[in-house]
């Protein structure tokens, strides 16, 4: 029997890696008046992780995109979604790529973040707003202490960053998996309100997050907005 490939959604993919190796993650969304946009990401991929990546046994960890084909077949997937522009050059001891798509409406952005819907997921307000909230980690509660120590050490020096900007602007919050506010802390920075919001963090820094986070967007659609 043949076994099906397993589609992943690029961002949430990249995510998913960089919580496990040298990877390091910036997206930037820009919501134009009537809910059509584009995003902008970049990843960092440094040779260990592409390395680890061909090792034998390592089948089940899921393969970063690598190229413009692989966000292309993305795209195909999600009517509404066109990738602008792809490129990859490498800097020092890692390769970063950089790729613009452009995304109809909310909904489709929603998909693109996650087409599985169990990271992102988009709901629509009474009053018109959005709410689109993206789980980035599930917590390293329970984890064996060594590999944990392990999974630090090696995503030390990378960073997840998400910015989001809108006409008539939003809010960002962050919380645990169970909804419970979590602080940003001295190494994380973020900007909760205002015509674009944005969050960084180290990558190992959420992945100590004991009951893991999420953020969750909150912005005002423009009347008519499907």
């Amino acid at each position: 029997m043949k076994h099906r490939k397993r589609f992943y959604s690029p961002l949430c993919l990249i995510l998913a890696a960089a919580l496990g190796s040298c990877v390091g993650v910036r997206a930037d969304i820009v919501m134009k008046a009537d809910g059509s946009g584009a995003v902008t990401l970049e990843y960092r991929l440094s040779k260990l992780a592409e390395s680890l990546g061909k090792l034998d046994g390592n089948e089940r960890w899921p393969a970063v995109p690598a190229g413009r084909a692989d966000f292309e077949r993305a795209a195909a997937r999600v009517p509404g979604l066109n990738v602008r522009s792809f490129a990859a050059k490498q800097e020092d001891d890692r390769t970063v790529m950089t790729v613009v798509l452009d995304f109809r409406d909310p909904a489709v952005l929603a998909r693109f973040l996650d087409m599985s819907g169990q990271r992102a997921s988009l709901t629509r307000k009474e009053d018109g707003a959005y709410c689109l909230a993206l789980s980035l980690t599930s917590g390293s509660a329970g984890l064996d202490p060594e590999l944990l120590s392990l999974f630090t050490a090696v995503t030390e020096g990378y960073d997840f960053s998400l910015a989001f900007t809108s006409p008539k602007g939003g809010t960002l919050s962050l919380a645990d998996t169970g909804g419970a506010p979590l602080a940003d802390t001295p190494d994380m920075a973020l900007v909760p309100a205002g015509k674009t919001v944005s969050f960084r963090s180290p990558v190992s820094s959420l992945f100590r997050l004991s009951n893991g986070a999420s953020l969750t967007l909150t912005w005002q659609a423009a009347p008519g907005t499907q």
